[in-house]
C-alpha cells in the first residue's frame, strides 16, 4: 500500500512540534506527548491489520491530523492571554480527544469487547449515572458481546463524556480566573486602607479604647498596635502584617486537609492567595469593631499585645468568608475530576 503523502507530513510536523515541547514547563504537555504516542501506535496496527477494507486510510489520516494539533498547542508558549482563556491546553486536549473517538472506528471488531470497560468507566466518571448510552453500554458490556454494531455507541458514550469533561474544566478555569480578579481587586483596597492608614494614622483608628476613651478622657491613654501612646503612622500597616501572619496559619492548616484531584487546572494558588488580603481586610475591619463600643461585654483592647493577638485572630477568622469560596471550588474540582467520586454533592 503506497503511502499517503499527508501522513508523511504530519509526521514531520509533529516531530517538529515534539522538539519544542520540553522547551516550556507543564506536567500536561508531557501527558499530550505521551498519550498522544500511544494512540498513534494503536492507529498504525489496527490499520495494518485492517488492510484492504474500505474508508481506513481517510480515517487514519484524520486521527494523525488531530495528533500533529495536539502536539502543536503542547509545544506552543501559552502567555498571559491564552493562560486565561486557556487556548493552549484545550485545544491540545480536545484534538487528542478526537484522535481517541476517531481510533474507536479503527480498531479491529475483535478488541471492541475489550475496549468496553475503559469507556465505561470515562462514561461514569463525567456522565449522568441515568444517561441513557451509559445504560445501554453498561448492559452490553456486562453481557459480554460488543461487537461491530456496538462501535457507534462506543464513540458516542466517548464524546459525550470528553464534552462535559471540557464543560466541566471551563468551570474551574473561570472560577480561577474569577478568584484571581478577586484578589486583584481585594489587594488594592486593602492597599487603599494600609496607605491612608499609613499616612493618616487617625483616619482608621487602630489604638485600644480609641472611641471609649475619647468619651470618657484624653486620648493620651490610648494603648496603640506600634506601642506609642497615640496613633502612629505604623499602626495600620503592623495589623496588616499580623492579619497576613493569621491568614497565613490558617492556609498552612488547611493545606493538611487538601486533597488535590487531576484537573487540567488547579484552584490551590487562587484560594491560597485570596487569603492574604482577606486576612488583612478582616484584621482591619475586626479591630474597627471591637474599638467602636458595640460589642456587649467587651472590656477593650488594654495593652499592645492584646491589639497584636485580636489583628492575628481576626486575620485567621478570614476562613469564615473564603470557606464559601473553598466549597465552590472543592465542589467544581469534584466534577471536573475523573478519579472523584462519580455524581458528588453539588454536582
Amino acid at each position: 500500500m503506497a503511502a499517503d503523502p499527508a501522513v508523511h507530513e504530519s509526521v514531520a510536523s509533529k516531530d517538529a512540534a515534539e522538539r519544542e515541547v520540553l522547551r516550556w514547563p507543564g506536567v500536561w504537555r508531557v501527558y499530550i506527548t505521551s498519550r498522544s504516542e500511544e494512540v498513534r501506535a494503536d492507529a498504525a496496527r489496527c490499520l495494518s491489520s485492517r488492510q484492504g477494507e474500505p474508508g481506513l486510510d481517510a480515517l487514519h489520516t484524520a486521527i494523525g491530523h488531530h495528533l500533529v494539533t495536539a502536539a502543536r498547542y503542547a509545544g506552543e508558549r501559552q502567555g498571559w492571554r491564552r493562560w486565561l482563556t486557556g487556548q493552549t491546553i484545550e485545544g491540545a486536549w480536545s484534538n487528542l480527544y478526537g484522535a481517541t473517538i476517531l481510533l474507536y472506528g479503527l480498531l479491529p471488531a475483535s478488541e471492541l469487547n475489550a475496549r468496553a470497560p475503559e469507556v465505561l468507566a470515562t462514561g461514569r466518571a463525567y456522565l449522568a449515572a441515568d444517561d441513557a448510552r451509559l445504560s445501554q453500554l453498561a448492559a452490553r458490556a456486562a453481557a459480554g458481546d460488543i461487537e461491530e454494531r456496538d462501535r457507534s455507541l462506543l464513540q458516542s458514550v466517548l464524546r459525550a463524556a470528553y464534552n462535559a469533561a471540557s464543560i466541566e474544566s471551563g468551570r474551574v478555569r473561570s472560577f480561577r480566573n474569577m478568584l484571581l480578579g478577586g484578589v486583584v481587586i481585594l489587594t488594592l483596597i486593602v492597599a487603599g486602607l494600609v496607605a491612608i492608614g499609613a499616612r493618616w494614622p487617625t483616619a482608621i483608628p487602630m489604638c485600644g479604647n480609641g472611641t471609649l476613651l475619647a468619651s470618657f478622657g484624653p486620648r493620651d491613654n490610648q494603648v496603640c498596635p506600634a506601642g506609642a501612646g497615640q496613633p502612629s503612622h505604623g499602626d495600620v500597616p503592623l495589623v496588616a502584617l499580623m492579619g497576613m501572619l493569621g491568614a497565613a496559619l490558617a492556609t498552612a492548616a488547611g493545606l493538611s486537609t487538601r486533597s488535590e484531584l487531576s484537573t487540567r487546572y488547579s484552584l490551590a494558588v487562587a484560594q491560597n492567595l485570596l487569603k492574604v488580603p482577606a486576612g488583612v481586610a478582616t484584621a482591619i475591619v475586626g479591630l474597627l469593631i471591637l474599638n467602636s463600643g458595640f460589642v456587649p461585654g467587651f472590656a477593650g483592647l488594654s495593652s499592645q499585645t492584646s491589639i497584636l493577638v485580636w489583628a492575628m485572630v481576626f486575620g485567621y477568622a478570614q476562613q469564615v468568608v473564603t470557606r464559601f469560596v473553598d466549597q465552590r471550588a472543592n465542589t467544581l474540582l469534584h466534577a471536573a475530576s475523573p478519579n472523584a467520586p462519580t455524581n458528588p454533592p453539588g454536582r
